[in-house]
């Protein structure tokens, strides 16, 4: 195990594009007692404003190349596919696997056991919510079973968990165990009539080689007696932490030997959109690809015809992203301040204001604007620039991408001026608000 200024790094035989990581109550957070600090439980009790917080604070802090796909776990052993499309909400599963690079894997704790996964080659990683239920009920096995990697390829590492000095049970435990395989008894010691230390770590250990993985690290944790960690056992009203796992898109992976190509440092360089549109931004019209193509800081001046929704539902939801007010024609000004890993967009209407933080990832461009961030797929045909939204989130709580099949935005060049469109429409809501202006630099 490596500590490193308040996260704990597996130290186990991974390949060097696997990155993983554990999260402890050190790190600056703002969550309050009794979650003080770094929580990123969302179901546990804590303020939802702070967790919102702290995951945004853990997702620039680790610079991880999408946020995490975070899960409603149940103690069971459903396997979640991080490949498959989006879930509309945090799909229900103790476990997920991957084998794409750049989606990150997450799993919260609270004394329960983190059990990572990862393919020898580089090609593939899983992680696992291991409470004594999910265990007993063959959580790993379901996890090995649906990378589809043959186990004995298969690298383990376990994370905190209660350890067994601190981690009393029941017959009923021992026994969902020791029916199924009398050799786990060796995990097992008796405390008083009809109860038992148990060792999770012993437990997993087992599971793991008899489902053929033999390479395995970690273990020797107690979140009950490590103040790092919370621990429900020992508090009851507590945090989560958070363990991570995900495989390093090529892109952005640690240099450790400074054999980095010219085209690879180049490609990491360029600016946000031309790095996701590859060689369809070449084919943009020159306005549009200018506005793109430029770092540091940029002004536009220009005009816009603006429509809002008039229920109250679109005005809350207005409020809520900072929308501009409707208009016949309004001046329009608007800031790019760009560098090659994120674009600050300060666009005013009139006396309204709405800005907003945008940058790759993995293979979507993530925007947040006031309190809902979006995740848009970017295409380029015929001369415009489409964004299409696949995924959203509201204080960091996903929504049903459905939802927002009626928000899209274009842009295009036409009469020499770059153009721009766009609409926003809810199920239930009506219209959002739609605009449509044209826009100048103001050096020009």
């Amino acid at each position: 195990m490596k500590a490193r200024d308040g996260l704990v790094v597996p130290d186990w035989p991974a390949p060097p594009n696997i990155r993983a990581v554990v999260t402890t109550r050190d790190l600056p957070g703002a969550s309050k007692p009794p979650f003080q600090r770094f929580n990123l439980g969302v179901r546990c009790g804590d303020a939802a404003a702070d967790v919102v917080a702290n995951r945004a604070a853990l997702v620039e802090m680790l610079e991880l190349p999408e946020e995490p796909r975070w899960l409603r776990q149940v103690h069971g052993i459903d396997v979640h596919d991080a490949d498959a499309l989006l879930a509309d909400v945090d799909p229900e599963a103790d476990a997920a696997v991957t084998h794409q690079p750049g989606r990150v894997l997450a799993i919260l704790t609270a004394d329960c056991m983190p059990v990572f996964l990862c393919a020898d080659d580089g090609t593939a990683v899983g992680i696992a919510h291991a409470g004594w239920r999910g265990l007993a009920g063959g959580v790993i096995e379901a996890t090995i079973a649906q990378l589809g990697v043959a186990p004995a390829s298969l690298v383990a590492w376990l994370g905190p968990a209660i350890g067994a000095q601190s981690y009393e049970v029941g017959d009923e435990v021992r026994a969902a165990f020791v029916d199924g395989d009398p050799g786990d008894a060796d995990a097992f010691a008796p405390t008083q009539p009809g109860h038992w230390t148990c060792d999770l770590y012993a437990l997993a250990r087992a599971r793991l080689v008899r489902a053929g993985v033999t390479r395995i690290a970690g273990g020797g944790f107690d979140t009950f007696s490590d103040d790092r960690f919370y621990s429900y056992r020992r508090d009851r009203e507590t945090g989560r932490f958070a363990s991570l796992v995900w495989i390093e898109p090529a892109t952005v992976r640690a240099r450790t030997d400074e054999a980095v190509t010219a085209d690879a440092a180049g490609d990491a360089l360029q600016p946000v959109f031309a790095r996701l549109l590859g060689d369809a931004f070449d084919r943009l019209p020159p306005r549009v690809r200018a506005l793109h193509s430029t770092t540091g800081l940029r002004r536009y001046r220009g005009t816009a015809e603006v429509r809002r929704g008039a229920g109250w539902l679109s005005r809350l939801c207005g409020w809520a992203t900072s929308l501009p007010r409707a208009a016949d024609a309004t001046p329009v000004e608007v800031e790019i301040e760009a560098s090659a890993h994120e674009e600050t967009w300060t666009r005013r209407f009139g006396t309204e204001c709405m800005r907003s933080q945008l940058r790759q990832r993995g293979a979507l461009l993530r925007e947040r604007l006031g309190l809902a961030t979006f995740e848009f797929a970017l295409s380029a045909d015929d001369g415009v620039l489409r964004w299409e939204p696949r995924r959203v989130l509201a204080i960091g709580l996903p929504l049903p991408t459905r939802w927002f099949r009626g928000v899209r935005a274009a842009e295009s060049q036409r009469d020499g001026r770059y153009r721009f469109e766009v609409e926003a429409a809810l199920p239930w809501v009506g219209e959002l608000v739609r605009y449509e202006g044209w826009l100048e630099a103001v050096d020009e």
